[in-house]
């Protein structure tokens, strides 16, 4: 009697580990948008390459991902990746120190280099900072976005101290609040939205600031561009909150 005990107990265990193994996954992004095929073993995870890819994991102590550009000329990538049980993986392709993009393990989606957002002491920003700027000044002036949106986007400086503020919150409730009252106070270009989007840990959080930032957007018809962070099934429930609003 003591001996089936024992089994069932083990089966028991063994039931409840596959189960928090199948509500974890891992979240694989390119830093600079470079699109890819994700494969776990064998299995690719993705129909089409995208610059973010979010799958669940297999069981086990560890599983090999391989990553193929759609750049045929950018060499595939492959790491052997250590199983966390009860958390979510986050991993980045980022360029080395020697140039090469390698698939890093991050603690979130928002990878912080100091380089590309620190303020000098006479209040100078970077060059980094910069040239996010002028893209966002482009991205302002570009057709069919004046006239359909909010007006005068936020300026790239602040709104880079504002997304760092809102980063250091614990969790999405404060995240998704904070980035609320900021898309309140300011006219968002979709990169900006983008940015945002990449705080958060939950596809629910996403696609719930994705839809409240659709309103203080400044460029609403390239909302396309926030419609591919997200998941399939979040892509279509935006799509039909935007119908909604025509």
């Amino acid at each position: 009697m003591k001996s089936i005990r024992i089994i069932l107990s083990l089966l028991l265990a063994l039931v409840i580990a596959g189960k928090v193994s199948a509500q974890t996954s891992i979240v694989i992004f390119s830093e600079k948008g470079e699109k890819f095929t994700a494969y776990v073993g064998n299995s690719p995870r993705n129909d089409k390459p995208a610059s973010r890819v979010e799958t669940n994991r297999p069981g086990g102590p560890t599983f090999k991902v391989r990553i193929m550009f759609e750049d045929s000329s950018i060499p595939e990538l492959s790491k052997t990746i250590f199983n966390s049980p009860g958390s979510d993986l986050f991993y980045v392709i980022k360029k080395s120190d020697k140039g090469k993009l390698v698939l890093e393990k991050t603690s979130s989606e928002y990878v912080h280099n100091e380089g590309n957002t620190a303020v000098s002491a006479d209040n100078a920003v970077t060059k980094a900072e910069k040239k996010t700027a002028e893209t966002a000044a482009i991205e302002a002036t570009s057709p069919g976005g004046n006239g359909k949106g909010c007006s005068n986007p936020m300026e790239e400086p602040g709104f880079i101290a504002s997304r760092e503020m809102i980063t250091n919150a614990p969790f999405d409730g404060p995240k998704l609040s904070q980035a609320k009252s900021l898309a309140d106070k300011n006219c968002l270009t979709t990169s900006q939205i983008i940015n945002m989007i990449y705080i958060f840990s939950g596809e629910s959080s996403r696609l719930n600031f994705a839809k409240y930032a659709y309103k203080h957007c400044w460029n609403p018809s390239d909302y396309s561009k926030v419609k591919d962070v997200l998941r399939s099934s979040s892509q279509a429930e935006l799509q039909k909150f935007i119908d909604s609003l025509k």
